[in-house]
Formats: structure tokens, sequence, C-alpha cells
């Protein structure tokens, strides 16, 4: 809003035929919903959670105490409770709080609430419009109550109006909104009336004056922007927050746009607009219990609980939330796809197939890359491959272990404390018989010493996809896991010789079998550990399992001990995931599909800044509709990540045909 922006950077505007226009802004005020615990108090735990998220995710504020907050089933001491607590987080985070509430019956009971909230020292303090006069009242009826009010508030208070859609709608008419002009002492108006010639009728009375419209409707959102709305406060930020972050950027002039004007911007916008419209109908599908189950399933906030909608989401309908996690992941991870992805060799022309890279960057500039190839994952043909980029050329790549005539697995590289590199790889009909072997280069992977097996009683010791790290202690830690046809388990293993052979250290706690309890994980269990150390002692891994979602496991002695894993909110696809810190700074390289055995399509990478309490999307790798040669969904996968000299490098498999890289510098990230 203009009143709220009127510190904005002189830099924002530009001078055009000796007038001053300001650049435009989308900005994004959430309507923020109400988390509840299971006893039905206001969850603030959660709500703190929840207004990180949308921070994070670049709104500009929040509109609290609304119709989406369930005002009307608050009491007036929850209301300024709720009030107090989101205008204390929007100063602490450097952002803007509105705050409505008044749904009391008499005019005398809202005045004596909006005196009250006024004290809390909101940015705005915002009046329902169908409180001022009953149904049937006239608009003269409206003013005098509007001038009531007025009369025993500050005038230094901004105001607000909120064409709130219960009890019943009353839409701003022309009078109403001259009176708000008039008075001097508006600044936000949140408009419901979804009619963009409406809008356009509006943003004409308010030109100039100093009062912000806000558009509530996904529908008309970008060309009531063009026209000069200054953004979106609706019920869809409380889905896909991130969704909305794109579109902001597109719907916001930068200040060196001197090529393209904002109808181009708005161009761009199209489909994230057309995916926004698709999805609206959320809107009034049993929200917003319906948007707290989403939050919930996303691990936002605790409880999907709400006093408005009693009861809970069926199981169809949390199918179909998952499906829009999904269709929001897929449209942000269209916009930002890595330009500079590589491929290791030619498809087709040494093998017809290959899975499960690890890539080893060294000091020399030298990038190794091995994975399993062949006929087909499980033939007997399948070895482990090797690639090395060399003075920034990939060369041919060629065959480092065909151990026998079995299938050979999810080869994983090691640099050791003594400046070698180690090859870590099994070999086995299928997982159960899986075998550990090694071999180690000391001339950067050129030539390698003989294969030797591990042996019993931890013969398929080792990594079993993901790589192990070094612990502050000096010692080794790999994830590992054991498969059955009907149970996965996690486990670690530790190593005191630089992997040269490996002990099974510990077992992660997961909860396969009890769905009343705590943590429950749907389907076999999980598999493929990917760890981190956050400070001495305290290690962490990440999951792929078949509920759908990554699950999480803590330990701080070492990893001897592992709490339960629990559920993190992230999406798992039933395949591999890889994390790796960079300083503070933690990436996660996945397919950001909710659902068992989903699809491998997008492959994106996740930032966290808070040690993977919330992760944002950061950078697409890869993101296309269908695999041009077989026609069928395509497939990125099992990624493997590196940072050295402040790079990422990450391989993933591509299609099955090559091994895609990719080399995202994080300097200044």
């Amino acid at each position: 809003m203009v009143l709220l922006r009127a510190n904005a950077s002189k830099k924002a505007n530009v001078r055009q035929k000796g007038r001053i226009l300001m650049k435009k802004r989308c900005e994004l005020y959430p309507t923020l919903v109400t988390p509840f615990t299971k006893d039905n108090k206001i969850d603030y735990v959660s709500l703190r959670n929840l207004l990180s998220y949308m921070f994070r995710e670049d709104c500009d504020g929040v509109f609290a105490v609304c119709q989406s907050s369930e005002m009307a089933y608050l009491t007036d001491e929850e209301k300024l409770e709720l009030a107090a607590f989101c205008i204390a987080e929007c100063r602490k985070a450097g952002k803007k709080c509105v705050v409505s509430g008044h749904t009391q019956e008499t005019l005398e009971e809202q005045i004596t609430y909006l005196t009250k909230l006024e004290a809390l020292k909101p940015d705005a303090v915002v009046l329902v419009t169908n409180r001022l006069a009953k149904e049937d009242e006239s608009d003269d009826v409206w003013v005098s109550n509007l001038d009531k009010v007025l009369a025993a508030l500050d005038p230094a208070m901004p105001l607000g109006l909120y064409e709130c859609p219960k009890p019943y709608k009353r839409l701003i008419s022309e009078k109403m909104l001259e009176k708000a002009v008039q008075t001097g002492r508006f600044a936000f108006i949140k408009d419901t009336c979804c009619d963009l010639e409406t809008i356009k009728a509006r943003l004409a009375i308010l030109e100039g004056t100093g009062i912000s419209l806000y558009n509530a409707d996904a529908d008309t959102l970008v060309e009531s922007v063009v026209l000069g709305a200054a953004g979106y406060s609706g019920v869809m930020l409380n889905f896909y927050p991130e969704v909305f972050r794109i579109l902001k950027g597109y719907l916001t002039e930068p200040e060196d746009n001197v090529i393209m004007p904002l109808r181009f911007h708005a161009r761009s916008a199209g489909h994230i607009a057309e995916f926004i419209s698709a999805t609206s109908k959320y809107e009034t599908e049993e929200y917003p219990l319906n948007a707290k189950h989403y939050l919930m399933l996303k691990g936002v906030i605790a409880h999907a609980s709400s006093r408005k909608v009693p009861g809970k989401i069926s199981k169809g309908e949390e199918k179909a939330l998952m499906n829009l996690m999904n269709l929001a992941e897929r449209t942000v991870a269209k916009v930002t796809v890595f330009p500079d992805r590589q491929f290791a060799f030619a498809e087709d022309k040494y093998f017809r197939n290959c899975h499960a890279s690890s890539i080893l960057p060294l000091e020399d500039g030298t990038v190794l890359l091995v994975y399993f190839a062949g006929y087909a994952e499980g033939h007997n043909d399948v070895g482990i491959w090797l690639s090395r980029k060399e003075n920034g050329v990939w060369q041919e790549p060629f065959c480092v272990a065909k151990t026998c005539d079995l299938p050979h697995w999810n080869p994983v590289l090691l640099r050791m404390k003594d400046g070698g590199v180690r090859l870590i790889y099994k070999v086995g009909e299928d997982v159960p018989c899986w075998k550990s072997w090694t071999k180690v280069s000391y001339d950067g992977g050129r030539t390698w010493s003989e294969e030797t097996p591990y042996q019993a009683p931890n013969d398929a010791g080792g990594p079993v996809r993901s790589k192990p790290i070094y612990l502050s202690n000096g010692t080794l830690l790999a994830p590992n896991s054991d498969e059955t046809r009907t149970d996965w388990s996690p486990r670690v293993d530790i190593s005191y010789d630089d992997g040269a052979s490996f002990t099974e250290l510990a077992r992660i706690p997961v909860n396969t079998k009890d769905p009343a309890r705590e943590n429950y994980m749907a389907g076999k269990g999980a598999i493929q550990p990917t760890l981190w150390e956050s400070e001495p002692g305290h290690v962490h891994m990440l999951l792929r399992t078949t509920s759908g979602f990554i699950f999480r496991s803590d330990s701080y002695d070492y990893g001897k001990t592992w709490c339960e894993a629990y559920n993190t909110g992230l999406p798992s696809n039933n395949s591999g995931i890889e994390i790796e810190k960079h300083g503070d700074v933690l990436y996660l390289v996945l397919n950001p599909i909710y659902g068992n055995w989903a699809s491998r399509n997008p492959m994106v990478v996740k930032r966290s800044f808070d040690n993977g309490k919330t992760f944002s999307h950061f950078v697409t790798l890869d993101i296309t509709e269908f695999d041009p040669v077989y026609k069928t969904d395509a497939e990125f996968s099992y990624p493997s990540a590196r940072v050295l000299n402040d790079t990422l490098y990450v391989s993933y498999t591509y299609m099955r045909r090559t091994m895609a890289v990719c080399e995202i510098p994080l300097k200044g990230e």
C-alpha cells in the first residue's frame, strides 16, 4: 500500500514527459489462517512457522484476524491476542501487518473492540464493510456509522476497508469509496468484487489518493495489477505462496526496466496466472480446513483443525491436495531452470542404459563421475563406469569395475584423508543379495587398485547410495539401509580406516506398524539416507520413503543413537535424494513430487538456512513433459552433490541414457 511504502527509495520512480511516475509493484498480503491445537486453542508455534513460511516466500505482510482467520469463531480476547502476536512477528521480520476482526453485533461493541485493536499499533485497522450497516440499510446509514467509528479512533491510525463475504457481502459503492477518500484516513482496500470493470472504476477514483487496492480474486489479479492495483490479498496465498512469489516478480517493474514495459511482464506471467485461476476452486471447497490440511501436509503447521469447518479432510480430498502440491512444485520448477547443464557422454554410444551416479570434484579441476551401466538395470552385463572431466572437457568413459558376471549397483566416490579416491559399489542379483566392494585411486581416477570385497559380518556395509561424510571427530559415517520384499530399514555404518571397512553403528527407529501413533510412515519404510553434521556430534539424515514424504532423524552423539524418524512435509516420490552442506546453508537435490513411486520429473535443488527445518526452491536442474525418445514420463533421478570452492556440483540420471552434470556457482548466494 502506498502509505506503507512511504519510505520507498526514490529509485522506484521514473520521470516521463515531465511527470514522476511510480514504478508498478505487486505486493502480497495473505489472508492468514489460524492454526489450532488438538484442544482447539490457537497454536502459536505453528502460527510462527506459518508466518516465517509466508515471509520466506516474499510476502510483504499479512492480513490477520480476517475471515480466513475464522474471526467469527474467535472471542474478542483471542482476536486481540492473535493480532498482537502477528504484529510482533511482522515487526521482527520487517513486514507489515493489517488487522480486522470487528464482527460484533452492535456498533458500540465494534468501537470498543477497534479502540483496543488500534492500541496494538498495527499498520492499518481494517473495517469490515458489512458491519457498518445491515444488508437492507442504505449507504447513508453506512456513512453515518463510519463517521461514528472514525470519531472514536485515533486520526493518526491508518484504516482499511474489507468486503468480507460473510454474513453478507456489502460491496463498496462509489459513494462509500468517495467517502473513504474524503476522510484522508484510509490506506488499504481489500477488493472482493471479482469484476474487472468495477476494479477499473475504483482505481480511477483512488488514483493519487494514497489508498492502495488489493485484489482478492485470483482470476482478475494480473489485469488489475496492470491497471494499478497494489497486489493480491487472497486465500490462495495460504496454499502456494511460492507460486505467487514468481507472479510478483513478473508484475513488479525492475528499477532498470527501460526495454520491456509492464504489459510484457504481464504476458510472461500468463502460465502462472492460468495455474492460479485453475486451482482457485479451493477458495470455496471446505476452506479454510483444506488450506490447513495442505499446510499440515507440507509440515508448516501441526494440525488441520478448524472451528468453522468441523471434521476432517477425506482421503480423496487429501489426494486432491497432494496433486495440487505437485502442480505447484512443477509450476515453480518451470521458471528457474539452470541454463548450463552438461552431459558427461553421448547417448547410446557406450551402453544402452545407465543410472545412479556419484560425483567428486578434485582440487586440480578434475571432476570424477561414476555410475552403473549396461543393457539395463539388473542385467548381468552391468558394471561400474567412470567419466573424467579434465581441462574442462569430458573424456571418453570407461568401465572401472566389473568384478563378476552379476549386476553391479550404486557406486559412491569418497575423497580420503590421504588424498586418494575410494570407490565403493554393490554386486548381486538384487538388493537383498548385495555385497560391497571397494578400490582406490591415487592419480585422480586414471588408474585403480584391484577390487577388494568387504568382509562379514558387514559384507554389504558402507554407503548404499548417497555419500558418506567425515564427522568432526574424524570418523567416517556412511548412510546405509536394508531392503526385503516387505520391509525397508535405514541404518548408519562407521569406518575408522577411510572406508576400507565398515561396522554397523546404529539403526534408525521407524514407525511403519501403528498408524495411530505419532510419526507413522506408510508402506514398507525408508531407505537410502543422506547425511549432514550441523555441529560437533549433531548428525542428521533425510530419508527416501514409501509414504509420499521425506522423513528425518537426528543424532546428538555422533550417530550412535537416533530419534524415531519423523515427517518433514517435504515431498518424496520414492526416489533417491541428496543433501550437501556449504557453510550454514543446506542444498537438497530431489524430485519435488509427492507420492509413492511418483514421477521423477522435475529435478530441483531446494535450500535451507535453518538446518533443514524449512526449505525453499533454489533452482531447477531439469524439467520436461515427456521423454522425447520413448514418449513416456521423463526421468531425472538419483542425484549426487558435492561442494568445492563455492561451486555446487550435481550429477543425476538423465532419461537412463546419459548423466547430466550442473556446476552451480554459490558465491554470493
